[in-house]
Formats: structure tokens, C-alpha cells, sequence
């Protein structure tokens, strides 16, 4: 009974005790990149083919990588604020960019590996988080832009020809507390992926155009109980283009991606539960006095 009773009180000072953090997460990445082309017309002489262009127009700008990390009210001036960014062009085919920003509660970081093959990258990834503490919540943004121009042409499409650009893909969003009573909002997460393949008309009117987009999100809403949530996906993402002309056409391809979330004020004991706390500590300590008496009884009585 006296075990019973020390678990229970146990039990009961650690869900006082220790308030919930609550925390967001999403992460963003493309990878394993593959250029499919299919002859639409194998009757008019022409093998299907697709050459890229020199890297200074192909990759205008390179890759553009932008992200926040942020602790305390947004753009707030509390003691406790704190805000990190980072701003990053780069990625010439075989060179890779990366960034990242941290504060004590937030972190966001973004890369791309440059390629020489192919659209000039061959991995993006994007990941974040966000924690609370009791006082301050925190929040955090990421996105990477490949290339950094929409506005160039990048390769050169063969006649009544298909590419196809494919990327292994993966999209995640995590919460861990939902909501805590009195916030001014909710936790949050999300990520997105976005592919496209096309070309610009004389008016910069894209035509033919193919894209892919894939996004989860979490989010806790008014009325939603309170708790964790997450959301994922993997799969094969892709986008086409069509050069249906009798002759060779330039063509695009980028690829973007973006991720966000935000935590909330973790709970802290309310005065009834500091009365639990102290109540339980008062309650272990007559268990633990009455277990000393009765061991000193019992050693008494073996000496005697």
C-alpha cells in the first residue's frame, strides 16, 4: 500500500512539475534527379535530345536561399527577443550553398548541391524547428529557389519532344502541444514543394507549361483539442514540357521549395497545481517518515 501510494504521489508531482514544451518541425527535400525525353513524332527524322546551356545563362543567379529564426513576439523589442537570418546566393554546378540561422529556441537551415549534369542541382533540403519555454515561444521560415532567376532559358529541346524532369521527394509537418490556453495563437507547421518546366513566349507569357506542386501543413484551429499533430509525404515528383514545334526550342526548369512553423508559451503549473505539488510533497514525506518508524519497530524487535 505504502509502494502504491508513493507512485501514485510520484506520478502526480511529475505531471506538475513538468509542464509540457511544446515544439513545431518541417522539413522539405528534393533529391535523385532524372531527365526523361520521349519522341513524340519517330517518324520525322529527328532523335529526341535536350542540351543545356553554358552555366552563366542556365543557372542565372545560381541557387537563392532566405531564412528566419526567431524567439519572442515577432518583430518585437521584449528583452527576450531574438532574431537571425541569412540571405545566400550560389550553387554553380559543382559548388554547394548552404545557411543557417539559430537562436536559443529556433533554428532554420536550407542547402543545394550544385551539378554539373542535368538542371545544375541535384539535392535541395530545407529543415526547421521551433521550441517554447514557459516565458517565450519561437518561430522560424526557410526557402530555396533553383535558380534564382524564373526569367532564363536552360536548356535546348529537340523537335516533337518530351522531357520529363523527375526528384525523389519528401514533405513533413510536426506539432507536439497544439494550443495552450491564454496564447494569442497556436502552434503551426508546414512545407511545400514546387516544380516546373516550360517556356516563355515572345510576351514572357509562359506556354506549355507543366508543374507539381506538394504541400502538408498542421495547424491547431479554434475548437481543436489540444495536442500534437503531424503530416508527411514521399513520393516521385515531376514535371514536363513539350516542344511540339518542327524545330529545336529553349526550354526552363526550377524547382522551389519553403517551410514554416511556430511554437507557443509552454504551460506552467497554475496556484491549484502548485497546491497538488505541495500537497504531494507532504504527503511523501508522512509515507516516508511512517515507513522509518516502522523500520526502526522491526529492528527493534530483532535486537530485543
Amino acid at each position: 500500500m505504502k509502494i502504491a501510494a508513493i507512485n501514485a504521489v510520484a506520478a502526480c508531482l511529475a505531471l506538475v512539475a513538468s509542464p509540457a514544451f511544446a515544439a513545431a518541425y518541417s522539413s522539405a527535400t528534393l533529391g535523385t534527379v532524372t531527365v526523361t525525353l520521349i519522341d513524340l513524332d519517330p517518324n520525322d527524322g529527328v532523335a529526341a535530345s535536350i542540351s543545356f546551356l553554358p552555366n552563366e545563362i542556365k543557372y542565372a543567379g545560381g541557387a537563392y536561399l532566405y531564412g528566419e529564426a526567431e524567439t519572442g513576439l515577432t518583430g518585437g523589442y521584449d528583452p527576450g527577443h531574438q532574431l537571425a537570418r541569412y540571405e545566400k546566393t550560389g550553387a554553380w554546378q559543382t559548388t554547394n550553398v548552404s545557411a543557417s540561422a539559430h537562436t536559443n529556441l529556433a533554428t532554420s537551415s536550407a542547402s543545394v548541391t550544385g551539378s554539373a549534369a542535368g538542371p545544375g542541382f541535384s539535392a535541395l533540403s530545407l529543415s526547421g524547428a521551433a521550441q517554447s519555454s514557459s516565458t517565450d515561444h519561437a518561430r522560424y521560415y526557410a526557402y530555396a529557389g533553383v535558380p534564382a532567376s524564373h526569367l532564363n532559358t536552360g536548356f535546348i529541346l529537340s523537335a516533337n519532344t518530351m522531357v520529363t524532369f523527375s526528384f525523389d521527394a519528401a514533405v513533413s509537418a510536426n506539432t507536439t502541444l497544439g494550443y495552450t490556453p491564454g496564447a494569442l495563437e497556436g502552434e503551426a507547421a508546414s512545407a511545400t514543394l514546387r516544380l516546373y518546366a516550360g517556356a516563355f513566349g515572345a510576351d514572357d507569357a509562359a506556354v506549355l507549361a507543366g508543374t507539381h506542386e506538394h504541400s502538408v501543413s498542421v495547424m491547431y484551429q479554434d475548437g481543436d483539442v489540444p495536442g500534437g499533430a503531424s503530416d508527411s509525404w514521399s513520393g516521385l515528383m515531376s514535371a514536363s514540357f513539350s516542344n511540339l514545334g518542327h524545330q529545336s526550342g529553349r526550354g526552363e526548369f526550377w524547382a522551389e521549395a519553403s517551410i514554416g512553423g511556430r511554437s507557443v508559451i509552454s504551460a506552467v503549473p497554475e496556484p491549484g497545481a502548485w497546491g497538488m505539488l505541495l500537497a504531494g510533497l507532504g504527503l511523501l514525506g508522512v509515507v516516508a517518515r511512517r515507513a522509518s518508524a516502522q523500520a526502526n519497530r522491526c529492528l527493534s524487535r530483532r535486537m530485543s
